[in-house]
């Protein structure tokens, strides 16, 4: 291997922007003249001297700690911002006895054009990685979890305690309570909110593919695999969050599966002998709770305390339904920019009598019945007749007003509406389970379930 001579050094350094050594105590024995020039001060005034002397902002100390170099670090000086690079000096046992440093520019007017440059770069992946959080992470945030009750703020303050953390959350709630929207929030806060938001219904996903859609497969694992094989959600959401919506409804047989998952953090992919790493967090959310499901032996419980290490309750709407004023508001701005309608407001009449239905479909249900109410509208401001369009919720409401109080049973109300709603929605589908699981906003599993309860057929 050549060497390099003395002159060849010399002209190396001369044409630097600048260039200086420092000893083992962080003392300058060399600097450049063009260094010079930049501190204005001459080599007699500077030699022996400590660099922080001469640079208060300096990170020569970080390299004598680390004996790792530190490169581009930006430091003021007379009035000019200079990339620095730190480099450790090493003796023939690796210890460290000084530091080169060199700066990457020359000059106030190029140190100003790296600074539009590395601010223009620093704009350009500020948008792709907001770009990047639309399409593959959360959607919502903490302002999208509309309400000032107690329980509300209550919810907001243990999303932000949650999001500190990495450990499992479950998410318990009835249907349409914003369990979703709860679970976005988290990664969204969170240090992950970068990184990849995946969505999984366990209820949609059919038994026999659970297994190759959460765990991937390799080539020619089954028939009809994909050549190259395929990522399963758990690879996909690798260094990101993964969402298990219903996860109540997540068959026995892949529950020892998933356990192993939290436990290992590692998955095997259908067809591989090998075990691959990951790093997710696990947020999990059912509206049964999984504990009932433990103790009638549908549901692990090993399972369950995995996913149990942060609980968070979704609040019934008819536990905060002094919410029901803003969340009105901010569904008809809503869903004005999204059905093109011109909706103002709505009368305090038609707001007393939304006050009191207890909403067993919960928010859901309130922003189904809002935005039937706009297409009914006949006048800017939303009136009590525009939100009489069901039979089901007039009689329902008619019923909770008049019952006595010693027999006002909600529970079974509870249940007597939803089975006229399904019976309603069904009759309108003419049977079609697929279509009337859509308009109801539940899955066709959780349909089948609530007609086997009710003796629907």
């Amino acid at each position: 291997m050549g060497q390099i001579s003395l002159k060849d050094a010399k002209e190396f350094i001369s044409g630097l922007n600048s260039f200086a050594i420092l000893d083992e105590d962080a003392r300058y024995t060399y600097v450049s003249e063009n260094w010079c020039c930049m501190m204005h001060c001459t080599e007699e005034q500077v030699l022996r001297r400590r660099v922080e002397e001469m640079v208060p902002d300096t990170l020569a100390h970080q390299v004598y700690e680390t004996g790792q170099p530190v490169l581009g670090h930006p430091v003021v000086v007379n009035d000019v911002t200079l990339f620095t690079n730190y480099v450790p000096r090493f003796s023939t046992d690796k210890k460290v006895i000084g530091c080169f440093l060199y700066t990457i520019v020359h000059g106030t007017r190029e140190a100003r054009q790296l600074e539009s440059q590395l601010k223009a770069l620093s704009e350009k992946v500020e948008y792709y990685q907001k770009r990047l959080s639309r399409e593959h992470g959360a959607k919502y945030s903490l302002e999208n979890i509309i309400g000032e009750s107690p329980e509300i703020l209550h919810l907001k303050n243990q999303i932000r305690q949650a999001a500190t953390s990495s450990s499992t959350v479950l998410i318990e709630g009835e249907t349409g309570t914003g369990k979703e929207l709860i679970a976005h929030s988290i990664h969204t806060l969170s240090t992950r909110a970068t990184s990849e938001f995946v969505r999984v219904n366990c209820s949609a996903i059919p038994e026999d593919l659970m297994e190759s859609e959460f765990f991937g497969y390799t080539s020619g694992a089954f028939t009809g695999a994909l050549k190259d094989g395929k990522k399963g959600r758990f690879l996909v959401a690798n260094h990101g969050s993964i969402f298990l919506d219903e996860v109540n409804l997540l068959p026995v047989t892949m529950q020892p599966k998933f356990l192993r998952v939290l436990q290992e953090h590692e998955v095997t992919p259908v067809g591989s002998a090998d075990s691959v790493p990951i790093d997710i967090r696990v947020i999990a959310a059912t509206n049964k709770s999984l504990l009932d499901l433990v103790e009638k032996g549908e549901f692990r419980m090993d399972l369950y305390f995995r996913l149990n290490v942060i609980r968070i309750q979704a609040p019934a709407l008819r536990t905060h339904k002094q919410d029901i004023p803003l969340l009105v508001g901010n569904m008809i701005n809503k869903l004005n920019l999204e059905m093109g309608t011109f909706v103002q407001g709505i009368e305090p009449a038609a707001l007393e009598y939304l006050m009191r239905y207890d909403w067993p479909g919960n928010i859901r249900e309130l922003q189904n019945y809002v935005e039937v109410a706009m297409n009914n509208a006949t006048s800017p401001i939303l009136t009590q007749k525009d939100f009489i369009h069901s039979e089901s919720i007039k009689n329902m409401v008619n019923r909770y007003a008049s019952a006595p109080k010693n027999t006002y049973d909600l529970r079974l109300l509870r249940a007597e509406f939803e089975k006229n709603v399904i019976q309603e929605v069904l009759e309108k589908t003419h049977g079609n389970k697929q279509q009337a699981a859509k308009l109801l906003g539940i899955s066709r599993t959780v349909l089948y379930e609530k007609l086997k309860e009710q003796g629907v057929d």
